[in-house]
């Protein structure tokens, strides 16, 4: 029988809502580090304490970050693991996992918006290449285009749910998949449904405002996944 799902809840800007997301049951939370587009971004200065001693693992989020940099932040932080928007060089998570060895790296992959074409074949091959460099864990989420900037993560779009479960029954990843991108505690039972992800990673599905998150909102949304748990074994 699988496990229960696991859930990681992002976006996170201040400590309370850290320490809400581990009473309600969720596995990690993630920070935005420095990352131009996204209102709940903070600096590594800023991230600071919600790393310093954190109520569950935490992961930070970068996009496009120096290599220096990504180090300096490793150091500062000490993060459990350093999750990728961008499509990262495999040559880098590599050399990231040989300096850093506790630190899991985490990956990102942007699929079109559902109702847009997938290259399937393309991102079987990209899923591979990370999968060879040694990734940890993988994370399907949703590009989208607002105002004329393409936004990488916290987009509140779905992509097509059937297509990323087609790629999880072609790729057999051996490392956990993650389902991202407009999951919210009214469509987290269907997305669970439909793709049978290792976990679910969302943002602004369960907010009040950016940055700031909702405790009704996250208390439905693991309600809804510790029940889909408990009868995961019996999904096909």
């Amino acid at each position: 029988m699988k496990g229960a799902y696991r859930a990681k809840i992002c976006g996170t800007t201040n400590l309370e809502d850290a320490r809400l997301a581990a009473r309600e049951g969720a596995d990690v939370f993630g920070v935005v580090v420095e990352v131009d587009f996204s209102p709940r971004s903070l600096s590594v200065e800023e991230a600071g304490p919600l790393f310093s001693d954190p109520p569950l693992p935490g992961v930070a989020l970068v996009f496009h970050m120096q290599e220096e940099r990504i180090e300096t932040m490793i150091r500062a932080l000490g993060p459990f693991a350093v999750q990728f928007l961008n499509p990262a060089e495999p040559s880098l998570l590599k050399r990231l996992k040989q300096a850093h060895p506790d630190v899991e790296m985490w990956q990102s992959i942007h699929l079109p918006q559902a109702g847009r074409e997938t290259d399937v074949d393309r991102f079987r091959a990209t899923v591979g290449q990370y999968v060879d460099a040694g990734v940890d864990s993988l994370l399907f989420d949703t590009v989208a285009v607002s105002k004329g900037v393409t936004k990488f993560g916290g987009t509140g779009r779905t992509s097509d749910w059937s297509v990323v479960k087609s790629l999880m029954r072609t790729i057999h990843s051996p490392v956990p998949v993650w389902l991202a991108g407009g999951v919210n505690p009214g469509n987290v039972g269907q997305a669970l449904d439909s793709v049978d992800p290792d976990g679910i990673d969302l943002c602004s599905g369960v907010e009040a405002s950016p940055g700031t998150k909702d405790p009704a909102k996250v208390r439905a949304l693991m309600t809804t996944i510790r029940e889909r748990s408990g009868s995961r074994g019996q999904l096909t």
